[in-house]
């Protein structure tokens, strides 16, 4: 079943990006602030600031693409059957597995930053 998930995430992610790739503005601008370690991606799914100093655009910009994620993550669990966090960690493995470059930055488990 969880393979199931991927292979769903997977088909979601190159479609559309759950939400990072519906303004291309907004995902341009999303993928500079993950390249300025601005911004990274936490292990439930969702994005976060990194850097304390980041303008307040960037926090914005990350509460609106965590916004359109939580959205596409409660349809999809719902379609499913399964917790919302369920598909949110599954998300979070194929973001950093696939979607993160060399130097981004990434949240582990134990809540500590990372640079891939």
């Amino acid at each position: 079943m969880r393979n199931a998930f991927r292979s769903l995430l997977a088909a979601l992610l190159l479609i559309g990006g759950l939400g990072l790739a519906t303004v291309p503005a907004r995902a341009d601008a999303f993928d500079d602030a993950r390249a300025a370690g601005q911004v990274g991606e936490r292990a439930d799914g969702y994005a976060a600031v990194v850097d304390p100093a980041a303008p307040a655009n960037v926090k914005n910009l990350v509460n609106d693409i965590n916004a359109k994620r939580r959205a596409a993550y409660q349809k999809i669990a719902a379609e499913k059957g399964v917790a919302v966090e369920q598909i949110g960690a599954i998300t979070a493995e194929k973001i950093i597995r696939e979607i993160l470059q060399p130097g981004m930055y990434y949240m582990d488990a134990t809540g500590s930053w990372k640079q891939k």
